[in-house]
């Protein structure tokens, strides 16, 4: 959005954003009328402290291109911009003119610090999706896992981590490549430790091992979490997307395998069955 100062934009690079208007064209004027188009978030994650008036109008424009470049009922979504809530978001459309828009949040439990029990989490995400309810756009949680640490390899960086692990990591054997021998080189396994590093060593490959997230809660306790997010979710919003859909190391990262470990059951329950 521009270049960051003390505590505010120097200015704002309008050239910058017209290229990301420019982009979204190009995208809708070859997809937009495809039938397997359903919706279209033109960012990912604005920065928290970005300038919400300069977004705002962002948002309003691309908007404008989805409704003219699309099929009707196409969904324009925008991201919330680590802001979730109603005050921020509900007059950047008029009440009579707010159809087929959503309202984009990502909440990780990995980011919420230790808990003593996973009823911790229970209670935040219960408290905290109170507030779609007040949102006058349908919501989707377009981001959310089952960890609870940030020790996933990678997360926070390349051999960096912006946050410090609340539990000890767990470790495994680095996944090995796929492909044949003839076009791929592996990493040293032997090796104390391998960088370039960032601003910490946190997140790194030590001895051919990478971490994964906190063994601290068992499986039950991990369904739990599954199952009272997913009820959650049911009761305030409209959609919901786990991130990611299949992870080499990382099962409570993993759609697929939290599916196949019963972490998600999405066969109807009551609240007493968590």
């Amino acid at each position: 959005m521009g270049p960051w100062g003390d505590n505010e934009y120097e200015y704002i690079n309008f050239d910058n954003m017209q290229w990301a208007i420019d982009v979204a064209t190009g995208l809708l004027d070859k997809w937009g009328m495809h039938p397997a188009l359903y919706a279209f978030e033109p960012v990912n994650e604005p920065w928290w402290s970005s300038d919400l008036a300069v977004l705002k109008g962002f948002y309003r424009q691309v908007r404008d291109l989805v409704r003219e470049k699309t099929n009707p009922g196409t969904k324009f979504v925008f991201h919330d911009s680590f802001h979730f809530d109603h005050n921020v978001w509900n007059e950047m459309f008029a009440d009579d003119d707010h159809e087929d828009v959503v309202m984009d949040t990502h909440q990780y439990w990995a980011w919420y610090g230790a808990q003593d029990s996973v009823g911790g989490y229970c209670d935040s995400y219960g408290n905290l999706f109170q507030e779609a309810a007040k949102v006058k756009y349908d919501v989707w949680v377009g981001e959310w896992s089952l960890a609870t640490d940030v020790c996933a390899l990678w997360l926070g960086g390349f051999n960096d981590n912006n946050t410090a692990y609340s539990r000890e990591c767990a470790k495994v054997e680095c996944p090995k490549t796929y492909l044949p021998e003839s076009v791929a080189t592996d990493f040293d396994r032997t090796a104390d430790i391998l960088g370039p590093f960032g601003s910490n060593q946190l997140s790194t490959i030590q001895n051919g091992m990478c971490l994964i997230d906190s063994d601290w809660y068992s499986d039950a306790d991990v369904k739990t979490l599954g199952q009272c997010s997913l009820y959650v979710f049911d009761e305030y919003v409209q959609g919901h997307f786990l991130w990611t859909m299949r992870n080499e190391l990382e099962d409570r990262w993993s759609f697929v395998n939290s599916y196949d470990k019963g972490w998600l059951d999405f066969s109807p329950f009551e609240p007493a069955q968590i």
